[in-house]
């Protein structure tokens, strides 16, 4: 973990301030020079508020070579969260059933994950160019911005926007996923942060860009975790959304009745299961399939060339969530355009799903303001 990173988080409590307690920091290369203080209110590495004169870019510079692995980030009510091989974890208090469960589930979706494989059948080329398609940008014109990545998954793509886009990334997730890509991670303005996007612990007004693809319809209310989210962007920032479509005629012609099967099956028999039976489940069900493909690779014209691992992802992600909401592109408009949202619009259409984006307009979903105890914060 970076101290750059106290900057942009908060206590989900939104009072006070977040100290970092370091335990274990190790010293690690940085190859940029910066020329420009990295934070704009607080700097976690030398204990103080920003202000003329008090940091300067060559603290940056040192900051930026030091790795905290191990430690707590602190809140001024004395509440603690652990920083775990690198990333902090930050949770408030008992999470709710549902939380948990989502949590061992995503989690069980990249255990079997080999870095660098492809994500649904999608390589990280494919997910960049998507990536700019459904935020209806450029990549010159991401250079030196800041995104949150709110349910990154693998951390594939929040590194690839920070390696080929030039961007700050807060990568948010709920589940273990992240572990691994912190340890491939080389990029040092990737940030990985465990904690729920029902509960983000990141400042308000401090992303450009707020990425959230095939997360939010695994709440229990699409709409409020959606509504949940736009404070942490500043004024004229985008946001990005990707759902599923509903299960219907118009939106899935050729397969209706193989997905009504699988939806029962979510329903009824898989995602009811503790986490350690669904495993086993699916690890039989992969098993099937890696059979089958090697039958059908001998005679079909067109190879099925996915990986074991990649096919047991594939089973996790559509059986085993307690919640899958699936909503029309109306409705997910609509959200836009009542919390203000402008230049609202369709990024792109899939076959299960789509993306959505907006910007933000001043002032909506004004902010709950810190009351932030700034006394015991002195430079040296």
């Amino acid at each position: 973990m970076k101290y750059r990173l106290l900057d942009l988080l908060q206590p989900i409590s939104y009072t006070g301030h977040l100290h970092v307690i370091p335990k274990l920091v190790e010293k690690v290369s940085f190859a940029d020079t910066l020329h420009n203080v990295k934070c704009d209110r607080y700097c976690a590495f030398k204990n103080c508020m920003i202000k003329p004169g008090a940091v300067s870019p060559t603290d940056c510079n040192e900051c930026y070579t030091n790795e905290i692995i191990d430690g707590e980030l602190e809140e001024e009510s004395g509440k603690r969260y652990p920083i775990i091989n690198g990333i902090p974890r930050i949770f408030s208090g008992e999470m709710s059933d549902f939380l948990e469960k989502n949590k061992a589930t995503f989690s069980l979706e990249w255990k079997m994950f080999q870095f660098g494989q492809r994500n649904w059948g999608q390589d990280i080329e494919f997910r960049r160019q998507l990536f700019l398609k459904g935020m209806g940008v450029n990549k010159e014109s991401l250079k030196n911005k800041l995104i949150v990545d709110a349910g990154c998954g693998s951390g594939l793509l929040s590194m690839s926007m920070a390696d080929d886009f030039g961007m700050e990334v807060l990568a948010l997730d709920l589940g273990t996923g992240i572990e691994k890509a912190y340890e491939h991670n080389t990029n040092p303005y990737v940030y990985f942060v465990q904690g729920s996007v029902l509960e983000p612990p990141i400042q308000d007004n401090v992303a450009d860009f707020l990425y959230c693809a095939g997360v939010l319809i695994h709440l229990p209310d699409t709409k409020m975790g959606f509504q949940v989210l736009p404070r942490i962007l500043k004024d004229a920032g985008r946001y990005f959304i990707w759902v599923y479509h509903p299960i219907d005629k118009q939106h899935h012609p050729d397969d209706l009745l193989k997905m009504k099967f699988y939806k029962w099956i979510r329903d009824n028999l898989t995602s009811p299961l503790p986490i350690k039976a669904q495993y086993m489940i699916y690890l039989t069900w992969t098993v099937l399939f890696v059979i089958k493909q090697k039958i059908f690779n001998i005679f079909a014209v067109t190879k099925d060339d996915r990986t074991w691992q990649e096919k047991m992802q594939d089973f996790v992600d559509m059986f085993s969530p307690i919640y899958q909401h699936r909503h029309t592109e109306e409705e997910v408009l609509a959200w836009y355009e009542e919390l203000g949202f402008m230049n609202v619009d369709l990024s792109y259409q899939e076959k299960y799903g789509f993306g959505a984006r907006g910007d933000k307009p001043e002032q909506v979903n004004a902010s709950i303001p810190l009351a932030s105890n700034t006394s015991s914060l002195k430079c040296g």
